[in-house]
Parts: C-alpha cells; structure tokens; sequence
C-alpha cells in the first residue's frame, strides 16, 4: 500500500478532518479543564507543522514571510475592532471590564507572554496554513473553504463551555482568514490574532476564553 496516495486522499482527508478538528475538540472539552485544555492544540499544531515540512509541495516561506505593507493596512482595522471590543465589553459584561488584570494581576502576565507560544501560533498553523494548504484540495470553492474555516474555528471553542466564545472566534475567524489569504504569512496573521487576543484578555472579555 502506498502511504503517500493514502494521505493524499480525499476519503482519508474527510477522516483527518473529523478527527482534529471535531472529535479531539469534543474530548478537550470532556475530559481536560483550564490551560490543561492548550496541551492537545500545541501537540496537534506541532504534528501538522511536522506534516507540512514533509510535503514538497507546501511553500514553507508562509512560516518565516512578513509583510509590513499589510501590517499597515491592518492598523486601522485593529483600531476600530479594539473600540468596538471596549465597548461591547462595557456595555454588555460590565462587571468583567478590566476583572482579569486588576484581579489577577500575576496570571494576567503570565498569559501576557505565553499566550502567543501556547494558543495563537498553535491555532493559526492548525487552523489558517495547515488546513488551507491541506483541504483546498477537496473543497476547491475559495468561498466555501473559508465559511468552513470560520465555521470549524467558532465551533471549536465550545470547549469553554459557553455561547460568547464560539460567536467571538467565528466573527474574528473572519479576519484571520482575510488576513492569511491576504499575506501567506503565520507571523502577519499570528500578530493580529495575538494583539485581539491581549485587547480581550485586558479588558476582561477573555473570561470566556479561560
């Protein structure tokens, strides 16, 4: 049996895809709690960047490229997003607005600076360079691929066990997508998921990603 022509097909794609991304994230959410939740994400994400490193045909300048050119384009974007954020948080969850860091002020820190390595590089390998590199091949509509990711990454985190979080991540997916089809860049689209990623944990809307 040759192994590469199993990999590369679409039945065993469909399984792949059913096993990382909605059967693992079912198990998270059963049977791990809190950062334990992190542990599944940077094995997997590191086992796809494995996998991408072995396929000739992956352009493995999407892990280093940056684009500052976009970086400029994206400012206003964040600007605005962080406002509306500010807001919403106020407005809807007051008693959280500014919980987390006033609070905790010691874990706050602490996800400060392990939350690029432990969550937002993990995600974008598994969720904007793996699977568009990956599952274009059997969803080959542009459009259809991109709801599906915004679709898949919303779902998966059901594992914080509440309604904001799913909402939150299908909206931003949006973005990071955009972002990624935008650049070919983990670091442009790892860069933007990490500063709404410190805006949410700063203002305490991050609650529903603990």
């Amino acid at each position: 049996m040759n192994l590469k022509i199993v990999y590369n097909s679409a039945a065993f794609m469909v399984v792949e895809f059913i096993v990382f991304y909605i059967f693992f994230p079912f198990l998270v959410n059963a049977f791990l709690d809190g950062w334990y939740k992190i542990i599944p994400l940077v094995l997997i994400a590191v086992f796809f960047l494995f996998l991408l490193l072995l396929d000739p045909k992956f352009d493995r300048r999407v892990l280093t490229r940056f684009k500052k050119d976009y970086l400029g384009k994206s400012v206003a974007r964040m600007l605005i997003i962080t406002v509306l954020l500010v807001w919403f948080t106020f407005w809807i969850f007051p008693e959280l607005f500014f919980l987390y860091p006033v609070e905790n002020f010691k874990s706050y820190a602490i996800t400060f600076f392990l939350y690029p390595l432990a969550s937002v590089f993990p995600q974008e390998i598994i969720y904007r360079v793996y699977y568009f590199h990956r599952y274009h091949k059997i969803v080959p509509e542009k459009y259809l691929l991109m709801l599906s990711n915004a679709i898949v990454f919303g779902l998966t985190h059901f594992i914080y066990d509440n309604w904001v979080a799913p909402i939150a991540t299908f909206l931003a997916g949006w973005i990071f997508i955009h972002n990624y089809y935008k650049t070919r860049s983990l670091l442009n689209v790892s860069l933007e998921h990490y500063f709404y990623g410190l805006i949410m944990f700063t203002i305490g809307f991050g609650y529903f990603f603990q």
